[in-house]
């Protein structure tokens, strides 16, 4: 199957994305998010993400899968020697300071294999009155690039390196979680011995936190070392995955995954729930988040939302995950159940 080919969403789990790179012209044409990077020598299966959705065929490109299964471990570790890189850049940038890490590399970082495998990296652009068009954008992006670059090659004497062409990436605006505006930078990066591969950064902009970030050290994935970086806490990381999920036009799999395991090993206090969801949208700030059935209102409205959660999309990175996402909304609720009680306390 060619480019011209891939037909029209929704795509099922049996369609499988062309094997030839896909070139600039043939993105614009076909409205493909010009960020697709597919792997040569791998299957790979076009998944709806909501954060493309303004371009025609809203995609991205699913984890690899490949016939040789140690070839594919050496390529995923490749990745995530890439991924160190980019936050050791990050960490010894002059930006450091206006960068909060969130997402799956954290959530790696404080439980481990009980994570999913991060695949991407997402940060938060301090502060809030940061826009996504202003000139210092633009070189902060670049900047960014240049320092993993700079990092990959003073790191290539360790072992097999990874190396990283800053002036290979490319970029593309996105709208994360339906509210703040960002950007994508996708970023190539060659081994010896494995396929090329990119590492995906979004940066988010206009996102006003309602608590501070920490200082959190994440480990690199070789055990050789660490970078320690501005990051959300368990506790916030909960409350936007719990916003999301409930208010999201299309809430992802990967959001109930992850609240599940961060609900099942942090607790969230129904002010600082409270906080989150005042501050994302006008519907929660002008609603009657004061009445005492809120809580109930809640708590019965976020049940039904996990029954729209976009499990099948989820399960084209992860085939192997339960068939349904049922067990998961359960164990969340369960969870929950303290913070949405705490709800009718945090009321104003």
């Amino acid at each position: 199957m060619s480019w011209d080919d891939l037909p029209w969403g929704p795509w099922p789990a049996t369609t499988r994305l062309p094997r030839e790179p896909l070139d600039e012209e043939t993105a614009r044409r076909l409205r493909i998010p010009p960020t697709v990077r597919t792997v040569t020598g791998a299957e790979q299966i076009p998944v709806f993400d909501p954060a493309m959705q303004h371009h025609h065929r809203g995609i991205r490109p699913s984890e690899p899968r490949f016939d040789d299964e140690a070839g594919g471990a050496r390529w995923y570790a490749a990745r995530r020697r890439a991924l160190d890189h980019v936050l050791a850049g990050v960490a010894a940038s002059r930006w450091a300071e206006n960068l909060m890490l969130r997402g799956s590399m954290l959530l790696r970082a404080w439980y481990g294999r009980a994570a999913r495998d991060p695949g991407d990296l997402d940060f938060v652009l301090r502060p809030s009155t940061w826009g996504v068009n202003e000139k210092r954008t633009d070189a902060l992006l670049t900047g960014v690039a240049r320092q993993a670059e700079r990092v990959s090659r003073e790191d290539a004497g360790r072992g097999k390196p990874v190396l990283i062409d800053a002036d290979g990436a490319v970029w593309s605006d996105i709208w994360t979680y339906d509210r703040v505006p960002g950007r994508r930078i996708v970023l190539p990066w060659t081994a010896e011995g494995v396929p090329d591969g990119t590492v995906q950064i979004d940066f988010v902009f206009n996102e006003t936190l309602p608590s501070e970030p920490e200082v959190t050290v994440v480990p690199r994935a070789d055990g050789t070392g660490s970078v320690r970086l501005l990051a959300a806490t368990p506790e916030l990381s909960l409350a936007w995955k719990v916003l999301w999920l409930h208010s999201d036009a299309y809430p992802e799999g990967k959001d109930l995954y992850d609240a599940c395991l961060l609900a099942e090993h942090t607790s969230l206090s129904g002010e600082l729930l409270l906080k989150v969801l005042e501050l994302a949208d006008d519907s929660y700030r002008n609603g009657p988040v004061t009445e005492p059935g809120f809580r109930e209102s809640f708590a019965a409205n976020f049940r039904e939302c996990l029954e729209y959660v976009e499990w099948d999309e989820f399960r084209k990175d992860r085939p192997n995950i339960a068939e349904s996402p049922q067990p998961y909304a359960d164990r969340l609720v369960e969870a929950l159940r303290p913070t949405f009680d705490g709800l009718r306390q945090s009321a104003r």
